[in-house]
């Protein structure tokens, strides 16, 4: 091994005194800066952790970072005739291939331990907000993940070094080998094989990356990357000895090689196969992980009684399962952490556990649902359901997926502990509404409908024009986006609905005249021709992002939450039209409506009267300036004393129809998810959550336009620039001293 040592220290030092080496590495750092930059920025309000985003942007150009740290090592060897003089002393060929390897990867090593400067020190002056999160403890395990993919490269690298004489050949097959080859292999195998196809939705590598840095460490992920990097090395160590066979039996030395060689990886094939099947798992407690919201903390504290069992009814070899344990055993966690509810979880697999899921069977519970019991009252969750709104693969469902999972679970460990369904939300039809049973991905309202669903809500359509009255099992009448005018006998149904103490949502449309607009401005608000811009508090430019609610039940738990309008319309109260309420002494406590502004922009947004227009500019002459409410809430016969019979009208006013679609939920910097929900219940009559369900690990980097310009410069410019010049003083060095 003392001869491992010395070949890898003269290729350390060789390659930490190469310009080319130094601009290798500078290239990378560059490359990989920029990305993590944009990377970061698009998941801006997202759970993926800051760590996956800075381990994922690494992973692309290390492959080829490796292949021209590798490229010239046997290469220079030979052509200085060093490789002869080795080989001719009583030195090992494994010992020359180990210490070239050890080599090569120790300065990979180093280009990622300065790329993790950019999370860690450059990040945190531009992003005060995540300063917090930003520590090495966060990115350890994403640091190890690709120690170990760096490895596997280097050791590839060096085997096409060792087979091929040209260096610019070497780096080439490697390329093939570690970018080209897989990526053709995953293809064909996603497309020809569908047990694979039902196991990995995307490619391995980058799987378990996203695993390994949010600390989900796995056996035969391990064994994976050691088994191919040894058998990598075993296939160098061969090849660079068949160099010394010349002359006669030299074909049957190659041949015997290379059955060697294939043989060596049909063994870790085997063998990997075999520890697969076997694996076991082990979660990290990383802080840059997934953490359950104050919502879920809040029902697991607040439910006390009986132990809730959790029955996991699912294959090992679903492409859910890993997160699906990951979640049951945070919530089991989270749950003793909170000193609530007991939550015992257990596993029952269809193919091993037979007696068990016979049982299950029996009871009428299909494969691939989570049983939630109590005593004698059980609630079944589908797996499918928990992740119906993660389309983009593992890393979606590992971590935006994973959020929707968690709700789920915790919603149904609330409905065991309250008896009964909320109610029936008619959603109006008839006029361009937004549908709750479509799927679209932007357009659709299915996920706001599941969320209500899960909750205990009926869902029901109604069409205005073909009912005389509103039926009275209505909780909810929710008019989402109508685009076309109610008719006036629709709204006078709708009228006498509220009259009779009903309960109304409305999503507006930008047209004061659509929907229930003229409606509305008899009850207390007023829908402005103009749209909400903002400067400054906004994502993309057309939206805007608001902080300031309104003192309400409905929005206090929303406390440091932002809320995401879009093309949203300004509303203002207006005095309401008298009612005719029999009881004149009743009269001036049901006439008097309390109008409260739920959300309000900021100080320097206004209402555009022109938003196809641009640029946009402030017309002070007929535009209003902010703050402007953007969302209100009317409530007419809450004054009423509590021993009269009498049921107060109460009215939601949100001034986007695209506040609650499918697309507007999907981007996770806001909490319309929970606006909305926390609406239907106060609108229900039920008491809306105290918490918010957003997790406590949304990306927020609080930075604007020009602070992202700033850090994507700083990201891949300083570590390669640092670099640069540490490869020119060590070439001046090297050069005076020569």
């Amino acid at each position: 091994m003392r001869a491992a040592r010395v070949v890898m220290m003269r290729t350390f030092g060789a390659l930490a005194g190469s310009l080319s080496t130094a601009a290798a590495v500078a290239v990378y750092l560059g490359v990989s800066g920029g990305l993590f930059a944009k990377a970061l920025l698009g998941g801006e309000g997202g759970l993926t952790p800051v760590a996956v985003l800075w381990a994922l942007s690494a992973a692309p150009a290390l492959p080829i970072l490796t292949a021209v740290l590798t490229m010239r090592l046997v290469a220079d060897e030979r052509s200085s005739g060093r490789l002869e003089l080795m080989q001719s002393v009583a030195v090992r060929p494994r010992e020359i291939v180990l210490g070239k390897f050890l080599g090569a990867w120790l300065h990979a090593a180093l280009a990622l331990t300065l790329y993790l400067a950019v999370p860690l020190m450059l990040l945190p002056p531009c992003a005060p907000a995540l300063a917090a999160h930003l520590t090495w403890d966060v990115f350890l395990p994403a640091y190890g993940a690709l120690l170990m993919q760096a490895a596997l490269w280097c050791a590839c690298g060096l085997f096409a070094s060792v087979c091929f004489r040209p260096a610019a050949v070497a780096a080439i097959v490697s390329i093939v080998l570690t970018v080209v080859l897989p990526s053709a292999a995953y293809q064909a195998a996603f497309t020809w094989v569908r047990a694979f196809r039902m196991r990995f939705s995307e490619q391995p590598f980058t799987g378990h990356l996203v695993d390994l840095s949010t600390g989900l460490v796995q056996f035969s992920t391990i064994f994976f990357y050691f088994a191919l990097t040894v058998c990598a090395l075993f296939a160098a160590s061969k090849a660079l000895e068949l160099l010394r066979r010349t002359g006669r039996g030299w074909r049957a030395a190659r041949l015997s090689t290379a059955c060697a060689i294939l043989l060596g990886f049909a063994f870790a094939g085997c063998a990997f196969l075999f520890v697969d099947r076997f694996n076991f798992s082990l979660e990290l407690p990383t802080r840059g992980g997934y953490s359950a919201s104050d919502r879920t903390r809040q029902i697991l504290a607040e439910t006390s009684g009986e132990i809730v069992s959790v029955t996991c009814f699912l294959s090992r070899r679903a492409p859910t399962y890993t997160t699906v344990r990951r979640l049951l055993r945070g919530l089991e966690t989270t749950a003793r952490g909170v000193a609530g509810v007991q939550l015992e979880v257990t596993g029952v697999d269809p193919r091993w556990d037979l007696g068990a899921a016979g049982r299950l069977v029996k009871a009428g519970v299909p494969e691939g649902t989570l049983v939630f019991s109590r005593g004698r009252r059980k609630v079944l969750v589908p797996v499918d359901d928990l992740f119906a709104g993660a389309t983009n693969g593992t890393l979606a469902v590992t971590t935006e997926g994973l959020f929707e999972a968690e709700s789920a679970c915790a919603t149904a460990v609330q409905r065991l502990s309250v008896a009964g369904r909320r109610g029936t939300l008619y959603w109006t039809t008839g006029h361009g509404e937004s549908s709750a049973s479509s799927y679209d991905v932007v357009y659709g309202m299915s996920d706001i409908a599941r969320e209500l669903r899960q909750n205990g809500y009926r869902i029901k359509a109604i069409d205005l024009s073909q009912r005389a009255t509103v039926p009275e099992d209505c909780a909810v009448l929710v008019v989402a986006g109508a685009r076309e005018p109610f008719s006036r006998t629709e709204a006078q149904r709708v009228d006498g609905f509220l009259r009779g103490g009903g309960r109304l949502l409305v999503l507006a449309a930008p047209s004061p005249n659509a929907g229930v607009g003229p409606l509305l401005a008899d009850w207390g608000v007023q829908q402005l021709p103009c749209t909400a811009v903002s400067p400054s508090r906004t994502f993309n430019g057309a939206d805007v992002l608001v902080t300031d609610f309104g003192d309400h039940a409905l929005t206090r738990p929303l406390a440091d939450c932002t809320l995401l309008f879009e093309g949203a319309s300004v509303l203002q109260p207006t005095a309401a039209a008298d009612t005719n309420a029999v009881d004149a002494a009743l009269a001036a406590a049901v006439d008097r409506t309390e109008f409260t502004a739920l959300a309000r922009t900021d100080a320097e947004s206004w209402g555009e009267s022109e938003p196809a227009v641009r640029p946009w500019s402030f017309d002070p002459t007929v535009e209003p300036r902010g703050p402007l409410v953007l969302a209100a809430a009317l409530e007419r016969g809450g004054g009423m004393a509590k021993d009269v019979v009498f049921r107060p009208t109460r009215i939601v006013v949100v001034g986007d129809a695209t506040f609650a679609l499918n697309g507007a939920l999907a981007r996770r910097a806001n909490a319309n998810r929970d606006f909305l929900l926390n609406a239907v219940a106060w609108l229900a009559g039920l008491d809306a959550f105290t918490e918010s369900r957003m997790p406590g690990c949304v990306v927020a980097t609080g930075m604007d336009r020009a602070g992202w310009i700033r850090f994507g410069l700083l990201a891949a410019a300083v570590p390669a620039a640092c670099v640069l010049l540490l490869g020119l003083v060590a070439a001046f060095r090297r050069r005076r001293h020569a």
